[in-house]
Parts: structure tokens; C-alpha cells; sequence
């Protein structure tokens, strides 16, 4: 009788240890709980934020504008846009999906990144 207590009360004790240990691995994967990051590249010559948006959530924004959209300023613009996603890239994020839209006012893309595992 009492070896069947003591297995009882061991498997209880390992039961808890183990909930115990997996509560903390739970907390780990919430600290990345916002993998995904939204950039949006404005194309739009009228628009006062024309530039790179990169928005990391939590209200967290980066703008980058561009320098006109002159002829002159043509290659520095998409040397803005490929050093931010270069940037991103850097800090472990990956693109997961791209969509754009044209009117005559100007190009909205929107470009969807993941932070790696």
C-alpha cells in the first residue's frame, strides 16, 4: 500500500514539474508574438509622405521619403526602397507577398515580410 502511495504521489510531482516546464517554453513563442511587418512604398507625386513605410505594429512606424520624383531622382529612389528592404532583410525578416495598384495619381505597393524563425 504504501509503495502504490509513493508511485501516486511521484507521478503527481512529475505531472507538475512537467505543466511547470511547459509554461515556460509557452512565454518564448508569445515574445514574437508580431512576426509580420507591412511596407508600403507611395509612388505618388501630389503625396506629402511619398516614401517607404515600414510598419512593425504596435504603432510603430518608419518613414523614408524620397527625394522627388524628378528623372534626376529616379535611381536614388529605388536605391531608398532597396536599402529598406535590404535593411529588413538584414534584421531577419523575409518577404512573404507583394501587391501593387496603379491609377493615373500614382503606385501603392504593399509588401508583406515575416520574421524568420
Amino acid at each position: 500500500m504504501k509503495k502504490t502511495i509513493f508511485t501516486v504521489a511521484l507521478a503527481v510531482v512529475c505531472l507538475v514539474l512537467v505543466l511547470n516546464f511547459s509554461a515556460f517554453k509557452n512565454s518564448e513563442k508569445t515574445a514574437n508574438a508580431n512576426p509580420y511587418i507591412l511596407v508600403e512604398v507611395y509612388e505618388i507625386p501630389d503625396y506629402t509622405d511619398a516614401g517607404v513605410h515600414i510598419h512593425y505594429g504596435n504603432a510603430k512606424t518608419e518613414v523614408i521619403r524620397f527625394k522627388g520624383f524628378a528623372k534626376e531622382h529616379h535611381d536614388d529612389n529605388g536605391d531608398i526602397i532597396l536599402s529598406a528592404i535590404n535593411k529588413l532583410q538584414a534584421d531577419g525578416y523575409e518577404i512573404t507577398n507583394t501587391a501593387a495598384g496603379l491609377a493615373q495619381s500614382g503606385m501603392i505597393t504593399k509588401i508583406f515580410m515575416k520574421k524568420k524563425d
